[in-house]
């Protein structure tokens, strides 16, 4: 056998027991979300979560997320219960997962491998905090999860966020030469979804865009400034959706946004910089060794200025009135966390390659007398060994997390 055709056939096989994986996991979520919709009686509990809540809301048309208004169309107008909803959810999941692999495949254009990028795309789906109850006692509420179970309105913001990042990754690049007028409406429409979804994700998207815009003003000493206005319009035009929110959130009640430096991380966090550590360790620390990479990878860039922005939408922004304990500002920072954990996981695969090709360079032979002799690689080693167990935590707790809550337990 020929090795393109054993690669093909190991191609295959992999491929295989990918769709049986997702099948599988797709019913066991179909599962979940059902049970979570009529708060079943399981292994660990009730299947708590906020899936009632937005049923109920959306059927009584006081809902201010499309979710919402989905839940009332599948139950009200095609009058069918909730398994049609569970349905729903789980496949929002699954075309996560296809979004994600296509941001991925942006992020790393020339890795010619699905089976790799879809093993990546996994383990950023189950990715959660490192819980040490000796710092935070919660493995949810205490610390910021990328993974989020129990809420379908940031489980479909999840979703539209990565929509609107495959297409800026690729625009932003490209926006000062060829931004056609259908370019300009499908990022309208991208935008607006993702508001429709949950309006946290545009808080931390919108700042961050408009750094890179006026970076590349700067950079052009103004002579694309019509290119950058043209490619910012369509984040305004998303804003009015935010405007509709707004008379459903806070018109009516005691609730309004206000200034509360910390508010939420100290309300439920014992030790509040950890947690912080805790929920980001892998990231950071790839961020921290591939510092550099701020200068030259625009996509490095603008995910981490998303990533700085939702951290102060969930320092600095709290409400009033009977949301003010609900942390609904933690939302967009949840989506910050997945999005950085991807870019990064791209960011160590890179340099695990770089690191495996100059010690297959080295040779077998003095593989260990290279590693000796370059403090440089011996150091580019270390980090990736570190890097590599803290990833391995927040797999390993994110699959046991998941674990919990698909019996029914406390998303707590």
């Amino acid at each position: 056998m020929t090795k393109t055709a054993d690669t093909k056939k190991k191609r295959i096989v992999c491929g295989a027991l990918f769709a049986l994986f997702y099948a599988g996991w797709g019913a066991m979520l179909y599962r979940m979300f059902t049970r979570q919709a009529i708060e079943f009686q399981g292994k660990y509990g009730n299947y708590p979560s906020d899936l009632v809540v937005h049923i109920r809301e959306g059927r009584e048309g006081i809902g201010y997320s499309l979710m919402d208004n989905v839940f009332a169309f599948l139950m009200d107008t095609l009058g069918l219960d909730q398994r049609a909803i569970g349905v729903f959810l789980a496949l929002t999941v699954l075309v996560t997962v296809w979004a994600t692999y296509r941001v991925m495949r942006r992020l790393l254009p020339g890795e010619s491998s699905p089976i790799l990028l879809m093993l990546l795309v996994t383990v950023s789906m189950f990715v959660m905090p490192i819980h040490i109850k000796a710092l935070n006692p919660y493995r949810y509420l205490s610390l910021q999860s990328a993974t989020i179970w129990h809420n379908a309105t940031y489980i479909g913001m999840k979703l539209a966020g990565m929509c609107v990042m495959y297409f800026y990754y690729y625009y932003q690049e490209n926006y000062q030469k060829h931004f056609s007028a259908a370019d300009f409406i499908w990022f309208t429409v991208l935008l607006s979804f993702a508001n429709l979804m949950k309006p946290s994700f545009i808080l931390a998207f919108a700042p961050a865009m408009a750094v890179m815009l006026l970076t590349d003003c700067v950079a052009s000493k103004g002579k694309t400034f019509g290119r950058q206005v043209l490619f910012g319009i369509p984040v305004l035009l998303s804003l009015v959706v935010l405007a509709y929110q707004s008379t459903k959130l806070f018109m009516g009640n005691d609730s309004a946004i206000v200034f509360a430096p910390a508010y939420i991380l100290r309300f439920h966090a014992t030790h509040p910089f950890a947690a912080l550590l805790q929920s980001a360790a892998f990231p950071l620390l790839v961020l921290a060794a591939n510092f550099r990479n701020l200068k030259t990878d625009r996509c490095f860039r603008v995910s981490w200025l998303i990533w700085l922005f939702g951290l102060l939408e969930t320092l600095l922004l709290n409400e009033t009135g009977r949301r003010q304990n609900d942390g609904n500002f933690t939302w967009g920072y949840s989506f910050c966390l997945f999005l950085v954990f991807v870019v990064c996981l791209c960011c160590f695969y890179r340099n695990v390659k770089e690191i495996y090709s100059r010690c297959k360079d080295a040779g077998k032979a003095s593989l260990v007398r290279f590693l000796r002799e370059d403090r440089g690689c011996r150091r580019r080693v270390l980090y990736l060994a570190a890097a590599g167990l803290l990833l391995c935590a927040h797999f390993c707790l994110g699959l046991d997390y998941f674990r919990i809550v698909s019996q029914g337990g406390s998303y707590f």
